[in-house]
């Protein structure tokens, strides 16, 4: 099992490996902030304080959006998210 802590709430909850990180939200009423839900709309924008190599590579498009909403290095969508690992993310509005 693996560890989502959420800097701003100090939450921490435990999931397995591959777990997507959008449906971990939903199923879990926790404080992120989602749009399309599809990686297009850039609503969901966060910041991986640590963890960045424990999700799956960003996608052209996820590039895309963030560059497109003024994002940074640290940031990603966090519909597109998959779990692989221990992470600490805040969200971010852009």
């Amino acid at each position: 099992m693996f560890k989502i802590t959420f800097q701003d709430s100090a939450e921490t909850f435990e999931v397995p490996a591959g777990t997507s990180f959008l449906e971990f939200c939903q199923a879990h009423d926790v404080p992120q902030a989602f749009g399309c839900t599809a990686g297009n709309c850039g609503v969901c924008c966060c910041r991986l304080i640590e963890g960045a190599e424990n999700v799956n590579e960003m996608t052209d498009q996820e590039r895309e959006t963030i560059e497109l909403q003024g994002g940074g290095e640290d940031v990603r969508l966090a519909c597109q998210l998959i779990i692989q690992g221990d992470i600490v993310v805040q969200a971010v509005d852009l």
